[in-house]
C-alpha cells in the first residue's frame, strides 16, 4: 500500500475565521452523511496492522453492523514520511475497499500528531510549558500552536488529502485534528509571546487600553509598550487575573485558528461536512465558538464506570453536545467498549452498560455512536485501552455487546432527526469559569463547571428535560421557549444575558440565578456597588459581602484546649463545611414536608453571600409597577452559619406576568436542590417527561419515541407504557419490566 510521491507548496496561516454553516437551521448529521439508521464504528488504524488483519477487519465490521469509521487520525508519518512529500495510495485503497463494503468514512487531516522529522528538523515546533521546558518527541500533540512550520506543514497536508479524496464517495465527512488542546492547550514559546502581543495589539489597540483593561498600576505592572508584555509563565507570586483571563482567550483563538484554517481548505475542495471531536466541557477551550465553524458536533466521553453517577456523566456531556448543535443532533465520536487505561485504576464497563450507555446518548439527541477504537492496540501507549476487537477477539464479552450494541442501533432509523424538546435550561460560559479560576479568591472553584453540573443533575435526577445554552451577549439571546432558567455561576456579568433573562421572566419564565454571579467585567475587574450588576434589576437585591466557609482548620495541638484559656472559647464558624438555611415561605415548607423532610433541612456547602434586599426606586414612576424581592430561606445560624444567621438566603422576585426571578447566595447541597427545584418547576409548570419512574430508572423522549434507561442493578417496572419498542419489536401494552442496565425505545402515546 504505497503511492508515488509528490510535493505541494506550503500554505501560509490566514487568521481570518472560517464560516460555520450558512443557514440557521444546523442539518442532522444523518442529512448530511445519508444515513438510514444511527453511525456506528470507531476509530480505524489499519496502518498498524498487516493486509490479512484488514480483510478480517472487513468482515468483522459487517457482522457488528458497522457502518462509519474515521480513518487516519494519527497517520501523518506514513502520509508524509519526509517534508513535502506524499504518500496517499494506501490511504485511497483502504477508502475505496471500505467503500466496496459499503462503509464509509469519517476522514481525518491526521495533524492531530507531528511525525518525527518536524521534532527532529524544526525543534522550535514543539512546544514549551510554563516552566521554559520545551517538550519531547516520542508522545502525541507535540506542537506549538503559533509554530509557522506546523501551521504551514498541517496546512498543506490537508489541502493534499482534499485534493486528492476530496470528492470520493466513500468520504462521507472530514475529522480536523484530534482532541484539541487535551496535552497542549498552552504553549510559552518565543513565537507564543509574540503572537500573543499581536492578539493584545488587535484586542486593545495601544498600551494604554490594555493598561486600563488590566490595571497595571497595582503592584507595578503598567507597561509602557506591548513588547514588555509577556505570557503569564512560571511567576514568584500571584498572576494578575486579568492578564491570565486573555491568555485563555489568546490560547483558545491560537488552537482554533488551527481548525478553521483547515476546514476553510477542506471546505475549498470538498462539499462533504467538517468536524472535529470535542472533549466534554474541556476547561481550556470555549466550545460555544468553535462550533460556529463546524457543520456536524461530535464528542469524544469516557464516563468512569466505577463512578455511580457516570449516567449523568453521559446525560451532562450528551445534553451539552445537543446545546452546541443549536439544539440539532449531534454524533458521539470516540466512547470506551470496555475500560480505558489511563486511569489510576481502569475498570470495565459492566454487563449491558455499552448499549445502555449507547441508548442514553441517542436518547440525550446522538445519531451516532463510535468508539475508541476498532482493534485494540498491540503495542503502544494505549495498549489496555478497550477496543470493538478485543486482544481476545471474538472469544470476549465485549465483542458479544459490540455486536448487539450495532444490531440494536439498526433498529434506530425512526430516531434520526428527531429534536429533544426541554423546557428547562441550564447557562454554561467558559470564559466565566476563565475568569473564576484566574481570580485570585475568594476561593477555587475549579474548573469544570461544578455548579452547572450539579443544578443540571438536579433537574436529570427529578426527571427533567433540560438544555445546556449559552450566556451570548449583543444582542442578548432568545430564552421564549424556556419555562425555567437556571443561571449558576456565570461569573461575568454580562449586560445582554441580562437583558435576555428579563424579557423570559416577563414572557412568565422562571429565572434562579444562582452566586456567586455577576461578579466581575469582561476584564476581570470587579463589579462595584454590589456584585450581580446588570441582573440587580431583575433580581431586586444585591450581593454586599462573599462569606466562604473554609473547612476545618488542622490543630497542631489536640490536647492544648485544656490550657489554653483564652483561644478555646474563640468561635470559627468560618471552619466549618456547611452552612444551613430555614425556609421561612410556607410554599418552600410544604414542599419539604411532601417530600418527608424534616424542617429544617435545607443545607448548603461551602459557598454563601451576604444578600441585601433592594428598595424600590425613589422615582414615582420608576417605582410603579415595581415588586419587591421576598424572602423565602434565610440562614439559620447551623453549621457555620452563625454569623449570617437571620439574612436572606434564598429570595424570589416577581416579574411581569407569571414570571419570577430567585436568587440564591449559598451553593445547595442535593437535597435542597431537590426541594427548591419542586417548587421552581411547579411555578413553571415544568413536569418530568415520564412522573414516577421507579429507582435507577431514566426517561427521555425524543421525537415520538419514549426511552426508557434503567441505570440499576435490579429489574424495575414501569406502568402506563403502549407503544412498540423499537430494539425487540414487542408490543408494549401498559406495563413493561426492565432489566438491569437495560433500555427500551418506545414509539409511545404517553404524551
Amino acid at each position: 500500500m504505497t503511492s508515488p510521491v509528490h510535493s505541494a507548496a506550503a500554505v501560509t496561516h490566514q487568521p481570518e475565521r472560517t464560516p460555520g454553516p450558512a443557514t440557521a437551521r444546523r442539518p442532522a448529521p444523518h442529512e448530511l452523511l445519508g444515513l438510514t439508521s444511527p453511525a456506528y464504528g470507531g476509530d480505524y488504524n489499519p496502518e498498524q496492522w498487516d493486509e490479512a488483519t484488514f480483510a478480517e477487519d472487513l468482515e468483522l465490521m459487517a457482522e457488528a453492523s458497522v457502518n462509519l469509521v474515521s480513518l487516519g487520525i494519527f497517520s501523518w508519518a506514513r502520509l508524509e514520511p519526509c517534508e513535502g512529500s506524499y504518500e496517499l495510495d494506501w490511504l485511497v485503497e483502504i477508502v475505496d475497499r471500505l467503500h466496496d463494503t459499503g462503509i464509509a468514512v469519517d476522514l481525518a487531516t491526521a495533524t492531530a500528531s507531528p511525525p518525527a522529522w518536524m521534532a527532529a528538523d524544526h525543534p522550535e515546533s514543539l512546544p514549551v510549558n510554563a516552566d521554559g521546558v520545551r517538550l519531547g518527541f516520542g508522545s502525541r500533540q507535540q506542537y506549538c500552536p503559533s509554530s509557522t512550520v506546523y501551521r504551514e506543514r498541517s496546512a498543506a497536508l490537508a489541502r493534499a488529502l482534499a485534493e486528492r479524496l476530496g470528492d470520493h464517495p466513500g468520504v462521507v465527512m472530514w475529522h480536523v485534528g484530534n482532541e484539541y488542546g487535551c496535552h497542549t492547550a498552552e504553549c510559552f514559546c518565543p513565537a507564543c509571546a509574540q503572537a500573543f502581543r499581536a492578539w493584545l495589539a488587535d484586542r486593545y489597540g495601544d498600551v494604554e487600553r490594555l493598561n486600563t483593561a488590566w490595571g497595571t498600576d497595582f503592584w507595578s505592572q503598567r507597561y509602557t509598550s506591548l513588547e514588555q508584555v509577556d505570557p503569564p509563565a512560571a511567576m514568584p507570586t500571584f498572576h494578575n487575573p486579568a492578564q491570565l483571563l486573555d491568555w485563555r482567550r489568546f490560547s483558545d483563538h491560537q488552537l482554533r485558528s488551527l481548525m478553521e484554517t483547515e476546514a476553510r481548505i477542506l471546505r475549498e475542495h470538498s462539499r462533504q461536512p467538517v468536524t472535529t471531536n470535542f472533549m466534554g466541557d474541556f476547561p481550556t477551550i470555549d466550545y460555544w465558538r468553535w462550533a460556529e465553524s463546524l457543520d456536524i458536533i461530535s464528542d469524544d466521553s469516557y464516563p468512569d464506570p466505577a463512578d455511580p453517577a457516570a449516567a449523568h456523566e453521559v446525560a451532562w456531556a450528551s445534553d451539552l453536545m445537543r446545546g452546541l448543535a443549536g439544539g440539532r443532533p449531534w454524533i458521539l465520536m470516540e466512547q470506551a467498549p470496555s475500560a480505558v487505561q489511563w486511569r489510576g485504576r481502569n475498570s470495565p464497563k459492566r454487563p449491558g452498560q455499552l448499549l445502555l450507555w449507547s441508548l442514553a446518548r441517542v436518547a440525550h439527541g446522538a445519531d451516532g455512536i463510535l468508539q475508541f477504537q476498532w482493534r485494540q492496540s498491540r503495542q503502544g501507549a494505549e495498549t489496555f485501552h478497550s477496543g470493538m476487537v478485543p486482544h481476545a477477539g471474538r472469544a470476549s464479552r465485549t465483542w458479544d455487546e459490540v455486536v448487539s450494541t450495532g444490531r440494536a442501533l439498526k433498529r434506530l432509523g425512526p430516531v434520526l432527526g428527531e429534536p429533544v424538546r426541554a423546557e428547562a435550561a441550564v447557562v454554561l460560559d467558559w470564559e466565566s469559569q476563565w475568569a473564576m479560576s484566574a481570580a485570585i479568591g475568594p476561593v477555587e472553584l475549579g474548573e469544570r463547571f461544578e455548579a452547572a453540573r450539579a443544578w443540571h443533575r438536579s433537574l436529570w435526577e427529578a426527571g427533567i428535560a433540560t438544555d445546556l445554552i449559552p450566556a451570548k451577549t449583543d444582542p442578548g439571546a432568545d430564552l421564549s421557549g424556556y419555562r425555567l432558567i437556571i443561571v449558576p455561576t456565570i461569573f461575568i456579568d454580562y449586560p445582554g444575558l441580562a437583558r435576555s433573562l428579563e424579557q423570559a421572566a416577563a414572557a412568565g419564565a422562571q429565572v434562579v440565578v444562582v452566586g456567586p454571579t455577576g461578579v466581575v467585567d469582561a476584564g476581570a475587574g470587579a463589579v462595584l456597588g454590589g456584585y450581580l450588576g446588570s441582573l440587580r434589576p431583575l433580581l431586586g437585591v444585591r450581593v454586599t459581602d462573599h462569606a466562604a466557609l473554609s473547612g476545618p482548620v488542622e490543630q497542631s495541638d489536640p490536647r492544648g484546649s485544656l490550657v489554653n484559656r483564652l483561644s478555646r472559647v474563640v468561635g470559627t464558624p468560618a471552619a466549618e463545611t456547611w452552612t444551613g438555611l430555614e425556609a421561612v415561605a410556607e410554599t418552600l415548607h410544604r414542599v419539604l414536608d411532601r417530600m418527608g423532610s424534616p424542617a429544617p433541612d435545607l443545607r448548603a456547602g461551602g459557598w454563601a453571600e451576604e444578600i441585601r434586599v433592594d428598595e424600590a426606586p425613589g422615582d414615582a414612576e420608576a417605582a410603579q409597577g415595581w415588586e419587591p424581592a421576598e424572602v423565602v430561606a434565610v440562614f439559620d445560624g447551623r453549621g457555620g452559619g452563625s454569623d449570617l444567621a437571620g439574612r436572606p438566603a434564598i429570595t424570589r422576585r416577581a416579574v411581569g406576568g407569571a414570571g419570577t426571578a430567585w436568587y440564591v447566595a449559598a451553593d445547595l447541597d442535593a437535597l435542597s436542590r431537590a426541594a427548591l427545584l419542586r417548587l421552581v418547576c411547579a411555578h413553571a409548570r415544568v413536569r418530568p417527561v415520564v412522573a414516577d419512574l421507579p429507582d435507577g430508572v431514566e426517561a427521555q423522549r425524543r421525537g415520538e419515541i419514549l426511552f426508557l434507561l434503567n441505570h440499576g442493578d435490579r429489574a424495575a417496572e414501569v406502568a402506563g407504557v403502549v407503544g412498540t419498542d423499537l430494539l425487540s419489536g414487542e408490543a408494549c401494552t401498559g406495563h413493561v419490566v426492565l432489566a438491569p442496565r437495560s433500555a427500551l425505545a418506545v414509539r409511545d402515546n404517553m404524551r
